[in-house]
């Protein structure tokens, strides 16, 4: 299918194997390109992050025939005119422009002249085709440049470091050096690292996820005191204090209807006034704390240790701080009850999501972006029962990492630079995002994380608020 300068194509396919075609293609996948054929007959297309890239022989297009009112990329209009004016007749240039891949161009670089490849160029691009076709040994390249280091700061202040693809095989000895170069020349490198040789990380829009088990992380804190099972039901908000006892009260007036709102005591309140019409009469221990005024009333009707119940009498028990602690204390077992569910639940409840915050509040900032992860489900392939491939709806949850993830990265380049693959210190060894971590834990530069200090009580404003919140349900 021949080509003209001016001619759309739309990539449909090519060696997804390839480092190289992976960075040109996948952003031209099923759009539109324009294609500008070069005077040694060479075809290239424009490309929306990069320079005009090379059109491989093997790749799969379709060749658009009516491209009047077809869309260009946003990112390369300034490349349009360009292709009208090579379109409309004026002279294409006869040398090839020197293809500098750059990941994100600026403006200043947008509005600098095209360079041409010279000469001794011309054979430092050659020799990095041989290093990456392997026709060329590392040890050769080093003996030309006196160290690895040199070559590769070389090729970096000459634009040409993105030519040389550091995630091949052949390349693990040294892929740390490489990686870390990459990164000191674009730091967001690390994403195509992170994508390229980590499992579990998705990039969504801008931003990266990580698929993260609650025993992966829980697994990352290092202290004795608390079992991991334990830190993992607790990151995971599943945690239940009460398997390990209760939150109980052993003075419900004080410590629940003493801090009640006015509207929660009335509620509370009008509860125990149709307790005690109901009860009619109450027999009392003149002996208990509390139980003067009961002592008065019983001596004003007559009768000894038993007070009949009537509005009157309910309303002044009511009113009197001490013999309606002694009712809610002592007589009213469905009161005194309900008030002590609420001040466990709220004890347990409150306890537990401090700690969840506590302990994501490690985690946040240093390993994820941030505690609130997502839910999310997918097709997972599976054998059926008959022996054949099929699929079932599988379920994950995913947390933003793209700040972290940089930092980690980096960080751990940094330290790891000189390692070579004969210990399996590369990143491709490692194979996870959780893994690398614990050998930067392990090694440097980041700590294992420590369980923080967990409080035995909750924060008092938040029972009140609580329990407050929770009487009209119990009563």
């Amino acid at each position: 299918m021949s080509l003209e300068t001016g001619d759309y194509i739309i990539i449909r396919d090519w060696d997804r194997t390839s480092f190289f075609h992976n960075r040109y293609y996948r952003e031209l996948e099923n759009k539109p390109t324009r294609v500008w054929i070069w005077g040694d007959g060479g075809a290239y297309i424009a490309h929306p992050d990069l320079d005009l890239v090379p059109l491989d022989d093997d790749v799969i297009y379709d060749k658009i025939i009516d491209s009047n009112d077809l869309p260009v990329h946003s990112d390369y209009i300034s490349k349009v005119k360009e292709f009208d004016k090579i379109s409309s007749g004026e002279k294409i240039p006869t040398e090839k422009p020197l293809l500098k891949f750059l990941r994100k161009k600026n403006i200043k670089e947008e509005e600098e002249p095209e360079k041409t490849i010279s000469p001794a160029d011309m054979k430092i691009l050659n020799m990095i085709d041989k290093v990456n076709d392997g026709e060329m040994e590392i040890s050769t390249v080093e003996k030309l440049f006196g160290s690895l280091d040199a070559f590769i700061s070389f090729i970096s202040k000459k634009g040409f470091l993105d030519r040389l693809d550091p995630f091949k095989p052949e390349f693990e000895d040294i892929q740390n050096l490489l990686l870390h170069s990459y990164v000191q020349s674009d730091p967001d490198f690390v994403y195509e690292i992170a994508t390229t040789l980590m499992n579990g990380i998705t990039k969504i829009g801008d931003d990266y996820y990580y698929d993260a088990d609650y025993s992966e992380l829980a697994d990352l804190f290092k202290d004795r005191d608390m079992r991991q099972e334990t830190i993992e039901n607790i990151l995971s908000g599943e945690y239940d204090p009460f398997q390990y006892g209760s939150f109980d009260t052993d003075d419900e007036y004080r410590d629940v209807y003493d801090n009640l709102d006015h509207y929660a005591k009335s509620v509370v309140d009008e509860y125990i006034v149709n307790e005690l019409k109901a009860m009619g009469t109450m027999s009392f221990s003149p002996y208990k704390i509390g139980t003067d005024v009961f002592i008065e009333i019983a001596e004003e009707q007559g009768t000894e240790n038993e007070i009949k119940l009537t509005d009157e009498i309910i309303t002044r028990l009511m009113s009197n701080n001490e013999s309606l602690e002694y009712l809610i204390n002592r007589e009213l077992d469905e009161v005194r009850g309900n008030l002590s569910s609420i001040y466990n639940t709220c004890y347990g409840d409150i306890l537990s999501s401090e700690w969840y915050n506590d302990l994501w509040g490690e985690l946040v900032g240093v390993i994820v972006d941030d505690k609130n992860g997502e839910d999310y489900s997918y097709q997972k392939s599976v054998w059926l029962r008959d022996g054949t491939r099929g699929t079932k709806t599988a379920y994950g949850r995913r947390y933003k990492v793209t700040r972290c993830l940089k930092e980690i990265i980096t960080g751990w380049l940094n330290v790891n630079q000189s390692k070579n693959g004969w210990n399996n210190n590369t990143i491709n060894y490692f194979g996870s995002y959780i893994n690398l971590i614990k050998d930067a834990m392990e090694y440097g530069p980041m700590d294992w994380l420590d369980v923080p200090r967990l409080d035995d009580y909750p924060d008092w404003r938040k029972m009140n608020k609580c329990m407050n919140e929770n009487v009209e349900s119990y009563f």
